[in-house]
């Protein structure tokens, strides 16, 4: 049992597929339903008091017992427990971010007096507010939201056909569709993406709904034969991450009227949260972080001497530019990866047709301002996200990382625009005695330093989530005690003695 909307029978299909792969001998019937939200188009559903707005109805056949299980979009359900029903398994989530698709007239106008965003979610609306200047090349004076309901054709049709400049949606509706066999509605979206400029909203500071992207799996409590199949397809590190943002927000009073979104994801032994927002008692809420797990309670004791590097040990290389403007500013219809910001500041143009994608937000700022059209950023998180672009861009397009000269690419051609040179002064003053515990930037730095110190291999190592880490896993004697941290400056605030 689902909704009776594209994207409700595409989730309700994933769901039904995994069974039948992993027990053949099943027979699954598919039937779907209307709820208040779709029969009551005028609701508002931002100041609704009514709960469960896309769910009430369906749980209900669930309690009847005229159906077995109910497929949600999770981020739908009432963040307050039932009591006679409840989720019971989730499959693999889908991309949690959210995806503003943006008009390409406005783009070209360096000045915008009132930019109209289609968003009926307060906490879209007060995380747009918040970033979105740093974020695009454009000035506006304020920011105007115009609300929208309806499926996800519907939302578009009104984005395209309405005055308004650009929409916002979960990035996941537009996959899951794209993903899907209905060809009217793949060429009617692709076309939206092609003849428009988009971006996707990294979760470090637009974290979203909690839940979305992940599949609901509903049943009634007493249905424990049902937890024994559910839980053959179910994803239990999802399951438990959507428990936790729901459980954070319900703090909260939780609802569709918050202004507030939390975000829970796993990575390299991590598990990282973003949470963002303003309380209904107008209080500012700014968090990104990970949950301790375990290996991390004592190290606010260690004292600062044991640290490597400290602020003054951070001038061991010297960036010395290369310059590339004639090759660069020949590229086009290409994808190009900004790996720091200063690989921008000889570059004199980049054609509007390339896609560009930046490394951490630092970069994506400098870049804005400097007129370039950011497609979106891998957070600081490394490239690991970067397939989840298959909808957007062409896998077969060409790709160029703008790195230094010892940079690695994988599939990308890299374009040197630095080379990373040793201090010389600074290496005759380097020394790591009485160092344990190290911070790893790149792996230049850790093959300079190893070579001279060849010691160090046992002991402490953190680096961030990318390829440094992955460097560092076939470097080091322990692999599986390296430690992940969301900066360098994230890193030193866990590690630096408070005194």
């Amino acid at each position: 049992m689902s909704r009776a909307s594209m994207l409700a029978k595409i989730q309700a299909e994933i769901v039904g597929k995994q069974l039948e792969n992993c027990l053949p001998e099943l027979e699954i019937e598919y039937h779907t339903s209307t709820t208040i939200a779709d029969r009551d188009m005028e609701i508002n559903i931002a100041k609704s008091d009514s709960v469960g707005l896309f769910t009430k109805d369906i749980s209900d056949k669930i309690i009847n017992k005229k159906f077995d299980i109910a497929i949600h979009s999770w981020k739908d359900v009432p963040v307050e427990p039932s009591t006679k029903t409840e989720i019971i398994g989730t499959v693999n989530r889908g991309d949690m971010r959210d995806v503003l698709i943006i008009k390409k007239d406005i783009a070209k106008n360096k000045k915008k007096e009132v930019f109209q965003i289609l968003s009926s979610s307060p906490r879209r609306k007060h995380n747009l507010e918040v970033y979105l200047p740093r974020l695009v090349p454009f000035n506006f004076d304020r920011l105007r939201f115009l609300d929208v309901r309806g499926n996800i054709e519907t939302r578009l049709r009104k984005f395209v056909q309405g005055d308004s400049n650009g929409i916002v949606m979960a990035k996941v509706a537009i996959d899951r569709i794209l993903e899907s066999n209905d060809k009217k509605a793949i060429e009617f979206i692709k076309n939206i993406i092609s003849k428009n400029k988009w971006i996707i909203l990294p979760l470090s500071i637009f974290p979203t709904a909690p839940g979305q992207g992940a599949i609901g799996i509903e049943a009634r409590k007493d249905r424990k034969d049902l937890k024994t199949i559910i839980n053959k397809i179910t994803n239990k590190i999802v399951f438990d991450n959507v428990l936790k943002e729901k459980n954070i927000l319900n703090k909260y009073g939780g609802g569709c009227q918050q202004k507030i979104g939390v975000s829970i994801y796993s990575q390299n032994g991590r598990t990282i949260f973003s949470m963002k927002g303003k309380t209904e008692q107008g209080d500012d809420i700014n968090k990104h972080d990970f949950f301790n797990n375990g290996s991390d309670k004592n190290c606010k004791n260690i004292p600062q001497k044991l640290l490597y590097p400290l602020q003054d040990d951070k001038n061991l290389f010297q960036r010395v530019q290369i310059l590339n403007n004639e090759k660069i500013s020949k590229l086009a219809d290409s994808f190009i990866y900004i790996s720091r910001k200063n690989v921008l500041d000889n570059v004199h143009e980049l054609k509007d047709s390339n896609y560009l994608w930046t490394s951490g937000l630092k970069c994506w700022y400098h870049a804005a301002k400097k007129g370039y059209w950011i497609n979106g950023s891998s957070d600081s998180m490394g490239n690991h996200k970067l397939k989840d672009l298959k909808n957007f861009v062409s896998e077969q397009i060409p790709r160029f990382n703008l790195s230094h000269t010892k940079a690695t690419s994988n599939n990308d051609e890299l374009i040197p625009m630095y080379e990373l040179k040793v201090n010389v002064d600074a290496l005759e003053n380097f020394s790591i005695k009485g160092k344990k515990y190290f911070y790893w930037m790149s792996p230049v730095q850790f093959e300079v330093v190893l070579e001279r110190y060849p010691e160090i291999l046992d002991a402490k190592h953190s680096s961030g989530f990318g390829k440094t880490f992955d460097y560092l896993k076939t470097k080091l004697p322990n692999p599986s005690e390296i430690e992940c941290f969301l900066s360098y400056e994230h890193w030193l605030s866990y590690y630096k003695k408070r005194e």
